[in-house]
This record gives C-alpha cells, structure tokens and sequence, in this order.
C-alpha cells in the first residue's frame, strides 16, 4: 500500500466517522424534534380545550345576559313606564294644585288689603272726628241732629212719610 492509498483509507475513515457523528446528531435531532412535537400537541390539545371551555362560558353568559335583557326590558315596559305615567300625572296635579293655591294667595291677598281699606280711617269719618273735637263742631253736630228730630216729628204730625232728599 503506497501513501495514496492511505491517505484515501483514512480520509474513508474520516467520512465515515464524520457520517457516524453526523447521523448521531440527526439522531439526537430528531429525538428532540419528537419531543418537541409531543409536547407541541399537547399544549394544542390543552389550547383547544381550554377554547372550547371559554366558548361555551362565553355562550353561556351571552344567554345569560340576554335573558337579563329581556327580564330588563319586561321590568321597563311593565312597572317602570307605568310608574313614570302615574309620577307625571301627579306632578301635573301638584303643579295644578300649587296655581290654585297662588291663585287664592293672590285673591286673600285682595280680600286683605281691601279689609285694610276699611279698617283705616275714611276721610269722612276723619272730618267727623275734627267736628266733634271742635266746640263750634259740636254745636253744629247738635243743632244738626235737633233739626233733623224736629223735621221727623213735624213730618209725623202731618202725616205724611219722611222723605230725605
């Protein structure tokens, strides 16, 4: 065997080993690829059915909130509206109610200050007191009133009815 011949034979040898290891790595490789693949689905199929879990969670409180909706909507229409109805009309009888009560504040208050008119002194009640507090006043008032008794009793004896004018 010559130097050629053993330079091939080892380089042979080489490849060989370089095969060997190469195939190991794949090897290993693909041991670890399997695994990875089996953890792969399994963290899939725990996806997928945590998915189809949260789904229906999610579907049932869906159905839920619409039945809620719908119980809503039943409580508006049926007590909530009718109340409102019966809160307007009684504020449109409060509001009717409190103008009446204006209305006959403003009529006392007419009526009072019309009471106080006559409970102050009139002007001929006034001149009256100022003649009566005179003595000419009270001389006059006296011989007014004589004259107005001497004229009912001449009008007596003739017969005839008084008539003032």
């Amino acid at each position: 065997m010559n130097a050629r011949d053993w330079v091939e034979l080892a380089l042979a040898v080489l490849l060989t080993l370089n095969l060997i290891v190469l195939g190991g790595a794949v090897a290993v490789g693909l041991r670890r690829v399997a695994a990875l693949s089996t953890r792969l689905e399994a963290a899939v199929g725990d996806i997928q059915r945590q998915s189809v879990t949260a789904l229906q969670d999610t579907h049932a409180a869906l159905t839920r909130l619409a039945e809620l909706s719908a119980s809503l909507e039943q409580l508006v229409k049926h007590d909530v509206s009718p109340t409102m109805q019966v809160a307007r009309s009684a504020l449109t009888h409060v509001d009717t109610t409190l103008q009446g009560v204006a209305d006959a504040t403003s009529t006392v208050r007419r009526i009072a200050a019309g009471a106080e008119a006559l409970t102050t002194p009139s002007a001929i009640s006034e001149a009256a007191g100022k003649l009566i507090s005179s003595s000419g006043g009270r001389v006059a008032m006296i011989s007014g009133i004589a004259l107005a008794v001497l004229k009912t009793v001449s009008a007596a004896r003739r017969g005839k009815p008084k008539v003032d004018q």
